[in-house]
């Protein structure tokens, strides 16, 4: 949708959970000289700044990543403290949550010399600054495409190892088909890759079925799956909860996200 600007929405708990196990994957995939191609097929802006009008309209960032950054900060668990460096270079090392990056930006800044990023967004704003925070980035490639026909031109891509992160807005009911649809097409031109996709927890719950179309090809490419939900609490309306549905899970990426989650939620 064209109308969708996530940086009103940047920062919340929904962007912690998705960014951690991005996180979590792209480590996995840098254990390996070999390597990878990554993708994003909705990228946003790829950096925010949470003083913008918009950011400070909603404020959701400060129940997700300035609520929580004293907690990631003192963790132990490794994840959390890749999570928490990224987050405090964005902010001059300290404490006070000003910026914060996007998927894509984070994709990018993991990148090794060999690895490639493929960034798309059809948004003309928030391309124009999707392409300025990512010019930086020399192996970082962005284009002002549609990702869904972006990800089906490029597959399979020349480097065969890495994934994909699906982060549409949902605005449109029939987003979670097109997910569905997106991932059956690309399942057959890539099955090693590994496909992430994040999803809204709504009270008209929508997801479920979009899940368990994707329960059903994993199954049918005899795949390892996780499906792994944070729920926020009891709410009268809009976001109840954070979804993450991996295809091709990589080891021990869902027990690291378990151990982050309970030092995300405690106390």
């Amino acid at each position: 949708m064209l109308s969708y600007q996530h940086i009103y929405h940047a920062g919340n708990m929904a962007d912690v959970h998705k960014h951690l196990w991005l996180l979590c994957v792209l480590d996995y995939l840098n254990r390996k000289d070999k390597p990878y191609c990554w993708i994003d097929t909705h990228s946003g802006r790829g950096a925010y700044d949470l003083d913008a009008p918009e950011a400070q309209k909603l404020g959701e960032y400060k129940d997700g990543v300035a609520a929580v950054i004293g907690r990631v900060r003192a963790s132990a668990q490794p994840l959390l403290a890749l999570y928490g460096a990224k987050i405090m270079a964005m902010n001059g090392g300290g404490v006070d949550i000003h910026a914060y990056p996007g998927s894509a930006m984070l994709a990018a800044q993991m990148l090794r010399g060999q690895d490639r990023l493929l960034a798309y967004d059809l948004h003309p704003q928030e391309f124009a600054h999707l392409a300025a925070n990512l010019k930086p980035y020399k192996n970082a490639r962005t284009m002002k495409e549609d990702g869904y026909q972006g990800m089906k031109s490029i597959l399979p891509p020349a480097l065969r190892r890495g994934g994909v992160l699906i982060d549409p807005s949902y605005e449109v009911k029939s987003e979670y088909d097109d997910v569905a649809r997106a991932l059956a097409g690309a399942m057959k031109r890539w099955p090693q890759g590994i496909y992430m996709v994040w999803y809204p927890i709504l009270a008209a719950g929508r997801h479920d079925a979009m899940c368990a179309a994707l329960e059903g090809l994993a199954s049918e490419a005899g795949v390892e799956f996780t499906r792994d939900e944070w729920v926020f609490g009891p709410r009268e309306k809009g976001l109840l909860g954070s979804g993450m549905f991996i295809l091709n899970t990589p080891y021990s990426c869902a027990e690291a996200m378990a151990a982050a989650r309970g030092d995300v939620f405690a106390g």
